[in-house]
């Protein structure tokens, strides 16, 4: 498949779909960031009201038979109808009672009910997979910063190489690039798992560049991961491990925030992935479906 035909085109990805609201332009940071947290402050406000609704409400509706009986018969009224609800719920919703009413310190429970909670991520409906291996001598993924490693296609022999124009492609571990991983922040606060990726090896002709890539023209081309002097056009990834990475592996997401010029299109949103241009196997970016798996190898 030739890259510059479909490669960096969204379209052609059939798992891919956008939805969403528009909460403002990359002008408006500043009004966009306290709009986001404003909803996030209604919403959790209102989930807790919601919560405080259903444990309240048979309470409230007791309250108006309490001088018709007992206190014992009351008391044991009330703990009669939250026994009820909670088996109910606990038989019949259990991931909207184990989820919506925070019931995280209860997890024990529920495990021994339903044993496939186990292997979910605090959720009784969709089961992940395991937290994911340590990349590299039992660092996580947030904790690479400072770390030198090189870049190998997972289950391969092949290695993330610059050659002396300073285009990225692959090869022997002998041609292998030496990487310093740098946390990204923006305004003071570091980007969770996002690094830049500086060249730290004196035998090549890149030593010290930065990583990232050629802007995508008109015509569909481009996109090629490259070694560029200039530290203003290092290009953060972000470092995924999901349930599609096998174990140890990871994809590099590009986490561009640079506005490209108006006769080209920027790679963010797009993962490194082996392509062929021309006869010739270069470094790129493509859809999800299409990103290589990587793996850290110490040096």
């Amino acid at each position: 498949r030739a890259a510059g035909e479909h490669a960096m085109d969204r379209t052609v990805d059939p798992a891919h779909f956008r939805v969403g609201i528009n909460i403002g332009s990359t002008e408006d940071g500043v009004l966009s960031t306290k709009l986001l947290t404003t909803m996030n402050e209604v919403m959790s406000r209102t989930l807790n009201l919601a919560r405080l609704g259903i444990v309240g409400a048979p309470m409230i509706i007791q309250c108006f038979y309490i001088h018709s009986v007992d206190f014992t018969v009351w008391v044991s009224r009330v703990f009669a109808i939250y026994a009820i609800l909670g088996l109910i719920m606990f038989a019949c919703v259990p991931e909207q009672l184990y989820n919506g009413m925070g019931l995280g310190a209860f997890r024990w429970a529920f495990e021994w009910v339903y044993p496939e909670i186990q292997m979910s991520n605090g959720s009784l409906v969709d089961a992940v997979e395991k937290s994911p291996p340590p990349l590299l001598r039992g660092l996580k993924v947030g904790e690479l910063s400072g770390a030198r490693a090189k870049l190998r296609w997972q289950g391969t022999s092949r290695y993330l190489c610059v050659g002396a124009d300073g285009w990225a492609f692959t090869g022997s571990e002998n041609y292998a690039a030496t990487l310093l991983l740098q946390h990204v922040f923006v305004k003071d606060k570091r980007v969770p798992d996002t690094y830049t990726f500086r060249i730290m090896d004196p035998a090549l002709e890149w030593h010290q560049g930065w990583l990232s890539f050629q802007g995508i023209n008109h015509l569909r081309f481009g996109g090629w991961l490259g070694a560029y002097r200039d530290s203003r056009k290092a290009c953060p990834y972000k470092v995924i491990q999901d349930s599609s990475c096998p174990s140890g592996a990871c994809k590099l997401l590009c986490a561009s925030t640079v506005v490209p010029s108006p006769t080209s299109r920027s790679c963010t949103g797009f993962y490194i992935a082996e392509q062929l241009s021309g006869g010739h196997a270069y470094l790129g970016h493509a859809p999800d479906r299409d990103a290589a798996y990587l793996e850290f190898v110490v040096v």
